[in-house]
């Protein structure tokens, strides 16, 4: 599972990284997140009318069956091994995919009685491309809202030192692919559902102080 992130890129890097040049989308106001938990609101990039957009949406995938914009089901990941046959899911895989810009993701590795945390981060850059589902929500009055899921994988060689799973992500070579609306078959979309190299990645202890998402400060990315 992944359960916890932060994202503290600028708009420059998302420009760049997305768009390949400066002021080239609205980007919605946001503010670094050191903490990021499930229910809150992080950026996600849809294409939407032929066009990457950057919104913010809720993570924790609300199902459009749903009387109310909340869910009592585990949705803030979806499982690669079952995204294709989960009725939760499978339609959003398919034809709802997205990506979560990510600058790193806290995972806690289990020593005897307690869990240690750890920051996860790539060596290249300072994004992580999250591969994602949204969904829409439409109320009794026919107001929308949106939300995600993460897509998660069996852990890779580095990762499985600290934890069974991890967020799939995607190379740059990917992105275009994973958000194409045209891309619906099965066999194309899975064989971007696997884990990324282990030289992509570092990590390091952190302190405890990121177990509680109310704490949201910098200093929660210190080494411990």
């Amino acid at each position: 599972m992944c359960g916890r992130a932060f994202s503290t890129y600028s708009n420059e890097e998302l420009e760049y990284w997305y768009f390949h040049q400066p002021n080239a989308r609205k980007i919605p106001e946001f503010k670094s997140t050191y903490n990021l938990a499930p229910t809150q609101e992080t950026l996600v990039l849809r294409v939407v009318e032929g066009e990457r957009q950057l919104d913010l949406l809720h993570w924790g995938l609300i199902p459009p069956w749903e009387k109310e914009f909340k869910t009592k089901l585990s949705t803030i990941n979806a499982k690669s091994e079952t995204v294709f046959t989960s009725p939760l899911y499978k339609d959003s895989i398919r034809y709802r995919r997205c990506i979560i810009p990510l600058s790193g993701f806290f995972e806690w590795k289990r020593d005897g009685e307690r869990k240690r945390p750890f920051c996860i981060r790539s060596k290249r850059g300072p994004i992580l491309s999250i591969a994602g589902i949204w969904s829409v929500w439409r109320s009794p009055a026919g107001d929308e809202r949106y939300s995600f899921a993460l897509l998660t994988t069996a852990a890779n060689t580095f990762i499985a030192k600290i934890h069974d799973r991890m967020p799939v992500i995607l190379a740059p070579e990917q992105e275009e692919a994973w958000l194409d609306p045209e891309l619906t078959q099965p066999i194309e979309i899975a064989r971007m559902l696997k884990p990324c190299p282990d030289a992509l990645l570092e990590a390091y202890e952190i302190s405890v102080m990121v177990n509680s998402p109310r704490n949201n400060r910098e200093e929660i990315l210190e080494p411990a």
